[in-house]
């Protein structure tokens, strides 16, 4: 094969790649949101009573698609910073593009938060609204500290961003000490038994769900598929040892314990290693994903943080308006979710367009 054709062949591995990416977080968002939806407030109550079954379904199974994030964001931690081991030459400076691009979002959709409580206020005290903030509560929010100091969370979901953080800066670290000690063949068995470890005992510890390796069961599960998934990386037959140890180990689970969330995790990895696989790849250049419907998805995916940042405080507001006009009826409740959710859908698309990609810049400012 001619290097050009190798060229082609793996910008269109990525495209199959993104294209599948996008869907599941633009899946995985929006089924978060409805989760939210029917989870808090008079909207949920009402709305509960117009589709009880739906609703009961969104409510137990919703959370579970904080899974597919996880696997996705060691999928794409493994593309960052296995495809070239130099880039782990300054560790701080990737852990610091890191903290930027997740805090410049996150803290001004916690401070829109904190200011749709303090408005909602004036129309419910429904236990939706979260406790008037406390400075350091406040600050704790921009460090990705508050889960670990016992605040209360001004927003939901806000805990997935710092695990993210926190998952993002063990594998730096473990990567990063293997190649100093120039254990760099023996990187993949570390992070293999680590999420061999978090699949068995450490998911297991109720009390470490503040920290990353309760959640490095999925996230190492996406990171080796991830560094499976480059041609240049070395020791790819020693990889898939690893993968395949830990995705029996994971199966072994998932019969043991019949956990829904292992099945969401095993679903994902299932999905992202076959956007590698040949068959994949020609399923992702059918005709079907080419105009609007491949753009739609592109567009739901890049979005997608954006909506889950931001639509809790659209939530707040539309529950406070809901308790001030005794808008009640299952089916006043039907509408006030529909109108939660389109608008949430417009703010997160101004919210990615100026605020998001604004952290995207800053963070490549550190060198």
């Amino acid at each position: 094969m001619l290097a050009g054709d190798q060229g082609v062949v793996s910008v269109s591995q990525h495209l199959d790649r993104s294209l599948l990416i996008d869907g599941l977080k633009a899946l995985a968002a929006q089924i978060i949101v409805i989760h939210h939806l029917v989870s808090y407030g008079p909207m949920a109550a009402s709305a509960t009573q117009a589709a009880p079954d739906l609703a009961a379904w969104f409510l137990y199974y919703g959370r579970w698609a904080v899974q597919v994030f996880l696997v996705i964001a060691g999928f794409l931690t493994a593309q960052a910073l296995c495809r070239k081991p130099s880039a782990l030459d300054r560790p701080w400076s990737l852990v610091t593009k890191r903290y930027i691009r997740l805090v410049w979002p996150f803290g001004l959709a916690v401070t829109l938060a904190v200011l749709a409580a303090e408005l909602a206020r004036f129309w419910t005290n429904d236990p939706i609204l979260p406790a008037p903030v406390g400075v350091v509560q406040y600050a704790a929010h921009w460090l990705l500290v508050h889960s670990i100091l016992g605040h209360e969370s001004l927003s939901t979901g806000v805990w997935y961003v710092a695990i993210d953080f926190q998952l993002f800066l063990l594998t730096v670290l473990l990567l990063w000490t293997s190649q100093a000690l120039r254990w760099q063949g023996w990187a993949p068995l570390f992070i293999g038994l680590l999420t061999v470890a978090s699949l068995v005992w450490i998911r297991t510890w109720q009390d470490w769900d503040n920290w990353a390796p309760y959640f490095y069961n999925a996230y190492g599960v996406g990171l080796l598929i991830g560094w499976l998934g480059l041609r240049e990386a070395a020791n790819l037959n020693w990889i898939r040892w690893i993968l395949i140890a830990v995705i029996g180990v994971l199966c072994w689970q998932l019969v043991s314990t019949h956990n829904g969330r292992l099945t969401v995790i095993l679903l994902t990895a299932g999905l992202l290693w076959l956007a590698g696989h040949p068959v994949g790849r020609s399923v992702g250049t059918l005709p079907f994903w080419e105009g609007r419907v491949g753009s739609a998805i592109h567009y739901l995916g890049s979005t997608s943080f954006a909506l889950f940042l931001l639509h809790f405080p659209v939530s707040m507001l539309v529950n406070a308006a809901q308790d001030r006009f005794d808008w009640t009826s299952p089916v006043a409740g039907l509408y006030a979710m529909l109108a939660a959710w389109v608008i949430s859908m417009v703010i997160a698309d101004v919210f990615y367009r100026v605020v998001e990609r604004q952290g995207l810049m800053l963070s490549r400012r550190i060198r």
